[in-house]
């Protein structure tokens, strides 16, 4: 399967069977790899929102389904993050922005290069949604299934070819774990125009989910940080149950007993009924704000459009930002763009779309649901602060959903908390 998409300088589409044995190569499949990592968030958070309640009961014996779900949503974001350091490690740093129209994924759309075909959609949780989508999603690999990097049957067979890139790149022959030529010569060469000071080093929002980020600086490091991809999302066998809490460092939690459960085990344990999913909002599927009806419920989904798109402008000021100043006591740019970015997520993103999801729609295609995000790319003007317009829209809307003002709401963040001048600075 092809698919069209405008992509950075030296990006070639992956092609199945190929190995990769260039730095573009090798920057293709991680491109890819971020886009497929990004189409799981709004997927699995669209589902988790859809849910009236944290639990079924305060008194529930499991975790429940929105707790597995935003746990499973917490350690995407970790992969995320994982995948920009690899890619900000080999020196292509620069060729990837999440806020751009053509990296946001839409809905419903195509699994990246899956074959056999798999739709990917926004939906109301439902045991057939997590059986028929998200499973076939983090489906394992077979043992001993070959790394195919342009159509392939499962996630675990993609990362298999980057693996396999990365040895070759650095002179290790993946058939046999050998090297070929000077011992770390090749080596040094793909990490040459690393830059470790602009990798993401601390998840403060990773409460809820296992492992952490790893500083790619060689050939280890960034084989350890493609196993923990694989092993959190599908394990790294199908009949493995349980995976480390921290791939990186598994004899560690070996020792203390501390395990979880990969993303395919958790979603077939709300498949099955083990951890019930209990009421949820009657919300569309793939909704479009264009399709809201005029007024207050389409300014609040354009709001909540702004929000998501202003959350990956965040991270991409984040990676461009230098950590090299982070340090006790001392002010670090850095760091308080990891810290906005946290209550970006949280606090505004999070904060909009409870609103929407409470919103009842009396007009139009969508009538008789309630409002929900759409998760889609939304244009900030040129040259205008991205923060100002945020909390224009958000005034907008404030005396039909006053919830998002008063303390610690919504417009209080963008008003107080966010940078002023994202978007213009650069």
């Amino acid at each position: 399967m092809t698919t069209t998409h405008a992509v950075p300088t030296g990006y070639r589409p992956p092609k199945a069977g190929k190995p990769i044995d260039s730095v573009d190569d090798l920057f293709s499949h991680l491109y890819d790899a971020a886009r497929l990592e990004m189409s799981t968030i709004p997927l699995y958070l669209y589902a988790a929102y859809s849910i009236k309640t944290d639990n079924v009961s305060q008194w529930s014996a499991g975790p429940g389904a929105f707790r597995l779900i935003k746990s499973i949503v917490i350690e995407e974001m970790l992969h995320l993050s994982l995948v920009r350091n690899l890619i900000v490690a080999i020196g292509r740093g620069d060729h990837i922005r999440f806020r751009h129209e053509e990296f946001v994924p839409t809905f419903p759309s195509p699994m990246l290069h899956r074959v056999p075909l798999l739709e990917l959609k926004l939906a109301p949780l439902t045991t057939d949604l997590v059986a028929d989508v998200f499973m076939p999603l983090e489906l394992p690999a077979k043992v001993g299934a070959p790394p195919e990097s342009g159509e392939y049957q499962t996630i675990g067979q993609f990362y298999k070819a980057i693996f396999d890139g990365f040895q070759r790149l650095c002179g290790v022959d993946p058939s046999v774990a050998r090297r070929a030529g000077s011992p770390g010569e090749r080596e040094r060469e793909l990490f040459k125009h690393n830059r470790l000071d602009l990798q993401y080093t601390n998840t403060y929002w990773n409460e809820g989910g296992g492992g952490a980020p790893i500083i790619v600086h060689d050939l280890h490091s960034a084989l350890t940080a493609i196993n923990v991809i694989v092993e959190q999302g599908e394990g790294m066998d199908p009949d493995q149950q349980e995976v480390p809490i921290d791939p990186a460092n598994p004899a560690q939690d070996l020792a203390t007993g501390l395990f979880e459960a990969p993303h395919y085990v958790k979603f077939k344990r709300i498949a099955d009924g083990w951890e019930l999913i209990g009421d949820v909002h009657p919300v569309p599927e793939n909704p479009r704000v264009a399709e809201y009806p005029e007024g207050p419920v389409r300014d609040l989904g354009r709001l909540g459009c702004a929000a998501y798109t202003y959350v990956l402008a965040l991270l991409d000021e984040l990676y461009n930002t230098s950590g090299s100043d982070v340090k006790p006591g001392a002010t670090s740019p850095r760091y308080g763009l990891e810290r906005v970015f946290i209550a970006a997520m949280q606090g505004l993103l999070f904060g909009v779309i409870k609103e929407l999801v409470r919103t009842p729609i009396t007009e139009g295609p969508y009538r008789g649901l309630q409002a929900a995000p759409t998760f889609e790319y939304y244009e900030f003007p040129e040259g205008v602060s991205m923060t100002r317009h945020l909390k224009e829209l958000c005034e907008r809307v404030l005396p039909h959903f006053p919830a998002l003002g008063g303390d610690n709401g919504v417009l209080w963040l963008i008003s107080d908390q966010m940078p002023p001048d994202l978007g213009v600075r650069r």
